[in-house]
């Protein structure tokens, strides 16, 4: 199955393209209205309750392979697995049924908007958090399965990329940075004349490293926008061009005789909350596991009878107490933190720079808070101990 997803905000736009379609049919929704005028409507109600998320709209195509033919009853199931999984639990949705091509396919309409409380839908990973989810689904469903788009030798651009392509007539960074890659390898470089060749075409290079202080990831910056090596193909990532890069790499016991250009950016693998929501401090895949943890410990948290119904704040401070007891120490419990719904939610709706000075205040502040909790706890139970 393959998923694609975007993001708008008119509703009124993507609801006249979904319903107006030959052939199609809304095989299912959670709200009253059934025409587009109804359900504009309705939409705009529950994104007024968050007024300054301004892409309130979720659109997402799922589409099976051309062999395949499903009921309508079996794609509902499929969709509102698929809006679980992206987190839509309590949000408005609408799905159609098209049948303008030779794959089965529906799109779904979505407020990114919760009804229940007025919060959003966090976009961050989204669409990694979709590849995953796909593969779970077509093992749920018995679909024929497809492969993941960071699997992909070279992925192609977005739909939105290509529409912006269209209206400026100008080539799309994606495909400006892959072809700039290609043409810097012909000559089978070494890995400085690699990135020199990519510096001479407004290029730049970051390298991450491990605790062991080796190479194990790469990323490429054009006029301001970035992309990790897996987010161009496969063909892109550390893993493939270190064979491709020094022959001299392969005959050597380690990487530390690279002769690097001095403003190659090197990232350490660390813990610096000043790098929060980059996309060079944590793989997307990291990411995900980080979040696993946070939900994990926070429903843990929740399931407390004192704690049900607290705020944000004191369920975070409970996940990081519940963490440090598991025995995780209060480094990497700050990591998982990056992850609580807090944070995620400022990770939206702020400015970059406002949105990295907030969190980590707030990691922070919660860490400290957790950490002497901690601290007393074990006083007490110290002192009854000697009692």
């Amino acid at each position: 199955m393959i998923a694609k997803q975007v993001q708008g905000s008119d509703f009124k736009k993507v609801l006249d393209y979904v319903h107006h379609k030959t052939g199609a049919t809304q095989i299912d929704s959670n709200m009253l209205g059934k025409e587009t005028k109804e359900l504009t409507d309705e939409f705009r109600i529950s994104s007024n309750l968050r007024s300054r998320v301004t892409k309130c709209v979720y659109h997402a195509s799922l589409s099976v392979s051309p062999l395949e033919k499903l009921t309508d009853q079996k794609w509902v199931e499929i969709a509102r697995a698929y809006l679980s999984g992206m987190e839509f639990d309590e949000n408005q949705y609408v799905i159609y049924r098209h049948t303008d091509t030779q794959h089965d396919h529906i799109h779904i309409v979505a407020n990114r908007i919760r009804v229940t409380d007025g919060s959003a839908v966090s976009d961050s990973w989204n669409y990694r958090r979709s590849e995953v989810l796909v593969r779970q689904l077509e093992r749920q469903f018995e679909l024929s399965p497809t492969q993941c788009s960071w699997e992909k030798s070279k992925r192609s651009p977005t739909t939105g990329e290509m529409r912006r392509q269209k209206r400026t007539g100008e080539v799309n960074k994606r495909s400006q940075i892959q072809k700039g890659i290609e043409q810097s390898l012909t000559d089978n470089p070494t890995l400085a004349e690699f990135i020199g060749h990519l510096k001479q075409k407004g290029i730049s290079v970051r390298l991450r490293k491990s605790k062991e202080d080796k190479i194990e990831g790469i990323s490429y910056e054009l006029e301001g926008l970035a992309f990790q090596g897996r987010q161009l193909g496969k063909d892109y990532t550390w893993t493939s061009l270190e064979t491709l890069l020094t022959g001299e790499i392969s005959h050597q016991s380690s990487q530390d005789d690279l002769i690097l250009p001095s403003e190659v950016n090197i990232i350490p693998e660390g813990k610096d909350l000043n790098h929060l929501g980059t996309d060079y401090n944590e793989g997307e895949e990291e990411k995900i596991k980080l979040r696993a943890k946070y939900v994990s410990f926070a429903a843990q948290v929740c399931q407390s009878l004192e704690l049900k119904h607290q705020t944000n704040l004191i369920i975070d401070i409970g996940v990081v107490l519940l963490l440090l007891k598991a025995g995780e120490n209060l480094e990497e419990s700050k990591r998982i933190l990056t992850q609580s719904d807090t944070v995620k939610q400022w990770h939206q709706e702020l400015p970059h720079d406002s949105y990295l000075k907030q969190a980590t205040d707030y990691i922070r502040e919660i860490a400290d808070k957790a950490s002497k909790i901690s601290q007393r706890n074990r006083s007490r139970v110290k002192t009854l101990e000697l009692n």
